[in-house]
C-alpha cells in the first residue's frame, strides 16, 4: 500500500509539479564543492583565449531600424545582398524559355519573392518594392490572386514611406493597389478589392496641394482632388450599390454600375430601381466583418476636405450596410447621427427633418440613444434660428458632450461649423492645382467597379517607367513568352 501511494505521489508530481505542503517539495541544498585555485586559473585562461580566437561577429550581425524595419549592416548585410542576387538569378532562370523547359512562373514567383524578403533585411527600399512587383506578376500568371494581391499591396506600402519625390509616389501607390484590387476581385474578395480601391483613391491624395496643405480645426484648406474623388465614390459603390444607398444622389461623380441609363432617359430623369434591381444589388452588397469600418474610412477622409455631399453618399453606405446585418446598434445610432449632422451641414434641415423622421425614428434602439438626442436638438435649434439652442446643443460640456465624444473629430469638427442659415462655415480657400487630364475630364462619365485609375496619375507611364526599371535590373525574359503570362 505505501508503494502504491509512493508511486501515486511521483505521477502526480510528474505531472503537476510538486506540492508545496508535501515533504518532496522541500529545496533540496546541493552539494558543495570547492574548486582548487589553480583549476579556476585554468578556466578563466581558457576563456580568455577562446574570446580572443572568436571572430568578432557582433559587430557585423549588429542591425539597425530604418522605417520601423530592423535591418542588417556589415558583413551580414553584404552576405544577405549576395543572397537576394542568387535568388534574383534563379527567378530569372526559371523564367527563361529553353529548347526542352517552359518558363516556369511558380519557381520565379518564389524566387522574386525570396529575394524581396533578403532586401527587407538589407532595408533596400527599392530593390524589395521591385521583386515584390515582379513576384506578384508571376503569381497572377498562374492564378494565385490573393498571394499577388499581398504583394502589389506589400510594394504600395513599401512606395508610400519611400524617399521618391511625392508625384512618383502617388502614381505608384495608385497604381499598384488598382493591380491589387483587380487580383482580389478575381479572387472574388469583394471586401478586400473595395478596401485597394478605397487605398488607391487616397493615395491620389499624396503630396496634393503642398503650399496649401493647412489643416485649419480638423479640415484641410485645399479642395479634394477630382480624381481621388472619383475612385473613393467608385469604391464605396463597390461595398454597397447606389440603389442600396438612400443618399445616393449626393455623389457628386460617375455613374452607379446599376443604373439604368435607357429608363432614366424615358421617365425624364431618375428613377426608383425595381424589385429585380434591388435583389441583384442586395447580393453583390459586401456582408464581410468589419466592411462599415473601411467605408467609414471615407466619410472621414471627405470631411476632412470639406465634402459633405460626397461624405454624405458614403455615410448612407455604412447606413445600408449595418442595417443590412440586422443586429448592429450602436454604430448604426452614430451613423445616423453623422447623417443629419453632414445634411445640417448642406443648409438643408428639410431633407435632415424628413430622414430623421421617416427613416431615423422607426429604429426603436435608436430612439433612446444619446445620438438621437443630439441629432433632435441640433435639428430644432435650426429650425426655430435659435442661436443660443444651437450652441448649448453642440456645447462640449453640455448635455450632449457623451454623444459629441462618440463622433469623430473631423466629425465633430463639422457640428462647430454649423449655422441656422445656410450651409456649414466652409474653410476651403482655393482648389489644388489640377493636371490638365483632371481638368478636361468631363465628372458624369461611368465609373464601373472594375475600371482601370483615373488617366491623369500617369498609369501607362509609370508601368513603362516600371518595366525599363526591371529590364535594366534584369528582372524580365530575355525571350518572348508565348504563353498568355504577364511576367514582365
Amino acid at each position: 500500500m505505501a508503494s502504491y501511494k509512493r508511486n501515486a505521489n511521483d505521477n502526480r508530481e510528474s505531472l503537476f509539479g510538486p506540492n508545496p505542503g508535501s515533504s518532496s517539495a522541500a529545496p533540496k541544498k546541493p552539494a558543495s564543492r570547492t574548486k582548487p585555485s589553480a583549476s579556476i586559473g585554468a578556466t578563466s585562461t581558457t576563456t580568455t583565449a577562446s574570446a580572443a580566437s572568436t571572430p568578432q561577429t557582433n559587430k557585423t550581425d549588429t542591425r539597425r531600424i530604418k522605417n520601423g524595419v530592423r535591418t542588417l549592416t556589415g558583413q551580414a548585410n553584404i552576405d544577405k545582398m549576395k543572397e537576394a542576387e542568387e535568388y534574383r538569378k534563379k527567378a530569372k532562370k526559371a523564367l527563361q524559355r529553353t529548347l526542352f523547359d517552359s518558363p516556369d512562373p511558380i519557381a520565379g514567383a518564389m524566387f522574386y519573392h525570396r529575394a524581396a524578403e533578403a532586401y527587407k533585411l538589407c532595408g533596400e527600399n527599392r530593390l524589395e518594392r521591385l521583386h515584390r512587383i515582379a513576384s506578384g506578376d508571376c503569381q497572377m500568371g498562374h492564378d494565385a490572386y490573393a498571394t499577388a494581391a499581398s504583394e502589389y499591396m506589400r510594394a504600395a506600402e513599401l512606395s508610400e514611406v519611400s524617399d521618391e519625390a511625392a508625384e512618383r509616389k502617388r502614381a505608384e501607390c495608385t497604381k499598384l493597389y488598382a493591380d491589387a484590387a483587380k487580383a482580389w476581385r478575381e479572387e472574388n474578395e469583394m471586401g478586400r478589392a473595395g478596401e485597394c480601391m478605397l487605398r488607391s483613391g487616397f493615395s491620389l491624395l499624396i503630396g496634393r496641394g503642398d503650399d496649401n496643405d493647412i489643416i485649419l480645426g480638423g479640415q484641410r484648406l485645399a479642395k479634394m482632388n477630382k480624381d481621388a474623388m472619383v475612385v473613393i465614390e467608385a469604391a464605396v459603390e463597390n461595398h454597397v450599390p447606389d440603389p442600396l444607398n438612400r443618399y445616393r444622389k449626393f455623389r457628386q461623380t460617375g455613374i452607379s454600375s446599376f443604373a439604368d441609363p435607357d429608363a432614366e432617359a424615358e421617365n425624364g430623369g431618375a428613377s426608383e430601381p425595381d424589385e429585380a434591381t434591388l435583389e441583384l444589388c442586395r447580393h453583390h452588397m459586401v456582408k464581410t466583418s468589419f466592411a462599415h469600418e473601411t467605408v467609414n474610412q471615407a466619410i472621414q477622409k471627405f470631411v476632412e476636405y470639406g465634402e459633405y455631399r460626397s461624405a454624405l453618399y458614403a455615410a448612407g453606405a455604412v447606413s445600408a450596410l449595418l442595417e443590412s446585418d440586422g443586429f448592429s446598434t450602436i454604430s448604426l445610432s452614430r451613423v445616423y447621427c453623422v447623417e443629419t449632422v453632414l445634411t445640417l451641414a448642406l443648409g438643408d434641415v428639410v431633407a435632415a427633418d424628413k430622414y430623421f423622421l421617416a427613416v431615423h425614428l422607426q429604429n426603436n434602439n435608436y430612439l433612446s440613444s444619446r445620438e438621437c438626442k443630439l441629432a433632435e436638438d441640433l435639428i430644432r435649434a435650426i429650425k426655430m434660428r435659435n442661436v443660443d439652442d444651437l450652441e448649448i446643443a453642440r456645447d462640449s460640456n453640455g448635455e450632449n458632450r457623451a454623444a459629441l465624444s462618440n463622433l469623430d473629430p473631423k466629425v465633430r469638427n463639422a457640428v462647430a461649423t454649423l449655422r441656422i442659415s445656410g450651409a456649414a462655415k466652409s474653410q476651403t480657400m482655393k482648389p489644388t492645382r489640377a493636371d490638365p487630364v483632371t481638368a478636361s475630364a468631363n465628372p458624369a462619365t461611368a465609373t464601373p467597379l472594375g475600371a482601370a485609375p483615373p488617366s491623369s496619375m500617369g498609369g501607362q507611364k509609370l508601368e513603362n517607367e516600371l518595366d525599363d526599371l526591371m529590364n535594366n535590373m534584369g528582372l524580365d525574359s530575355d525571350e518572348e513568352d508565348e504563353d498568355d503570362l504577364d511576367l514582365r
